[in-house]
C-alpha cells in the first residue's frame, strides 16, 4: 500500500530506468476493487459479522474472484516497493520509512479509531449491546477480539488492517534477505532470482505459492484465510516474489511477452474453479462449497480436496498476477494529475475504507429495498464520505498526515 517510488537511483546495483508507472496504476486499480469487495461484504454467503438477510450469488462471484488475485497483488506490489525502496536507501532508513508509513497508522489511528467502531457494530447486530458508541467504547478494552471473545482489535487483528500488519513484519523479518551486499551490490533474493529467468522458470514459480497454500491447510490454518482469502504464510510468498521479480529485468522481460497468455489462461481456469466452487453448473464433491438450492448455505467440508483446491488457487493467483503486470505494462505506463492524486490517497483510503462502509451499511442492510439497490447506496455514500474525510481533514493538515503516513507538506515561506 505504500506509495514508494518505482524506480532506481544512480547508486543502486540495478541499471537506472524511469518510474515503473504501471505499477502506480495497479495499485490504484486494486485499491478501488478493494473497496468494492468490502461494499459487497455484507451480501457474501461467507460473511458472518455485518450482513444482510438475504445473500447475492453475483456479489459472493465477485468477492470469490477477488480473493483470487487481490491481496496477492498487493503483496507482489509491496515486494517490488521494498526492492526500490532499498535502492536508495540503508537498513536504518528503511526501518524509520516503515515505521512511520506503517507502524504508527496501525498503532494510532487503526487501533484507537478505525477498529473500534467495526467491532462495535457487529456487537450491535448481534444484540449484544444496545449502548450508543460513546457508551460502548470504554469496553472496547474489554478482552482481546477473536480470541478470548473481547472486543480489543489491536494492530490489525480482526480488521482489514491485518494487512499493514503483515506488511510491517515481512519487511523487518525478511530484510537480511532484501539488503544489497558485496561487490555486486545484490541482495540473497536478487541473487536468487537468476534461477528464473527462462520464460518456464517464471511460471513455475506458482509451484511454491500452490505448495505453501496447500501446507497451510493441512496445518489447519484455513481459518486465517479470512484475512484476505490467503493464509499468512502464502502472502509471505508472494511478497517475496513481487521483491524477486522486479530485481531481475530478465524476468520482467518475460512478464511483459507473456502476460497475455497468461491473463486467457487465469480467465479461462477461474470461470471452471467458480463454477465448481458454486455450483453453477459444475458440482464436484468436496470442491463445491455452496448449495444454491438452500440460498448458497455451506456444503459437508471435505479436508483433503480443500488441500487440493488450495494448490490450485495457487495457480490461479500467479496467472492473474503475471497477466495483470504484463497488461498494466503494455496500457498504463504514463503518469497524469489523476495517478498524482491517487497515488497519494491510496494508504489513508485504505486505512478509512472499511469502518465507513460498515457505518454505512449497518441500516442500509435493514432497508426493504433490493440488494442492487442497496449496494449502490451503499458504495455511493461510503466512496463520497471516504474522499470528503481525506480531502477536508487527512490531506489539508500535517498532524493528520504524519497519523496516516503520509509525507508532510513543506509550509510556504
Amino acid at each position: 500500500m505504500q506509495n514508494e517510488p518505482f524506480s532506481r537511483t544512480e547508486s543502486s546495483h540495478a541499471p537506472q530506468e524511469g518510474r515503473l508507472y504501471y505499477l502506480d496504476w495497479l495499485r490504484v486499480f486494486a485499491i478501488l476493487v478493494v473497496f468494492f469487495h468490502h461494499c459487497a461484504k455484507p451480501f457474501d454467503y461467507h460473511t458472518f459479522t455485518i450482513y444482510n438477510a438475504v445473500r447475492s450469488l453475483p456479489l459472493s462471484l465477485f468477492r470469490e474472484f477477488d480473493f483470487l488475485w487481490m491481496m496477492p497483488l498487493f503483496f507482489i506490489i509491496s515486494g517490488a516497493s521494498v526492492y526500490y525502496s532499498l535502492g536508495s536507501r540503508k537498513a536504518a532508513g528503511f526501518i524509520k520509512e516503515r515505521t512511520l508509513r506503517i507502524l504508527i497508522p496501525l498503532v494510532f489511528v487503526g487501533t484507537f479509531v478505525i477498529n473500534a467502531p467495526q467491532v462495535y457494530l457487529e456487537r450491535l447486530l448481534k444484540g449484544e449491546t444496545v449502548s450508543s458508541f460513546i457508551q460502548w467504547y470504554p469496553q472496547f478494552f474489554d478482552g482481546l477480539y477473536l480470541v478470548s471473545g473481547g472486543n480489543f482489535a489491536p494492530l490489525g487483528i480482526g480488521t482489514h488492517l491485518w494487512y499493514l500488519m503483515y506488511l510491517f513484519i515481512f519487511s523487518l523479518v525478511l530484510l537480511p534477505l532484501f539488503i544489497p551486499y558485496g561487490k555486486t551490490r545484490e541482495s540473497v533474493i536478487a541473487r536468487l532470482s537468476r534461477l528464473f529467468e527462462k520464460p518456464w522458470a517464471l511460471f513455475l514459480l506458482f509451484v511454491p505459492i500452490s505448495a505453501t497454500a496447500a501446507g497451510a491447510e493441512m496445518m489447519g490454518l484455513g481459518i486465517t484465510r479470512h484475512a484476505g482469502g490467503w493464509d499468512p504464510i502464502t502472502f509471505l510468498v508472494f511478497f517475496i516474489c513481487g521483491y524477486l521479480i522486479f530485481s531481475n529485468p530478465r524476468i520482467r522481460e518475460n512478464i511483459q511477452k507473456y502476460g497475455t497468455i497468461c491473463l486467457i489462461m487465469a480467465v479461462i481456469l477461474t470461470t471452471l474453479y467458480l463454477d465448481s466452487h458454486f455450483g453453477i453448473n459444475l458440482e464436484i464433491s468436496g470442491v463445491t462449497r455452496h448449495n444454491l438450492q438452500e440460498h448458497g448455505a455451506l456444503l459437508p467440508f471435505n479436508a483433503p480436496a480443500w488441500v487440493a483446491v488450495q494448490a490450485f488457487r495457487g495457480l490461479l493467483a500467479w496467472l492473474w498476477i503475471i497477466g495483470l503486470l504484463g497488461l498494466g505494462y503494455r496500457f498504463l505506463n504514463f503518469k497524469n494529475r489523476i495517478l498524482a492524486y491517487a497515488n497519494e490517497a491510496v494508504l489513508p483510503f485504505y486505512i478509512l475504507h472499511l469502518t465507513v462502509i460498515l457505518i454505512i451499511a449497518y441500516p442500509v442492510i435493514h432497508w426493504d429495498i433490493s440488494i442492487c439497490t442497496k449496494f449502490l447506496i451503499i458504495a455511493v455514500i461510503s466512496f463520497a464520505a471516504i474522499m470528503a474525510i481525506y480531502e477536508l481533514l487527512v490531506r489539508r493538515f500535517n498532524i493528520l498526515r504524519f497519523l496516516f503516513g503520509m509525507k508532510m507538506k513543506k509550509r510556504d515561506k
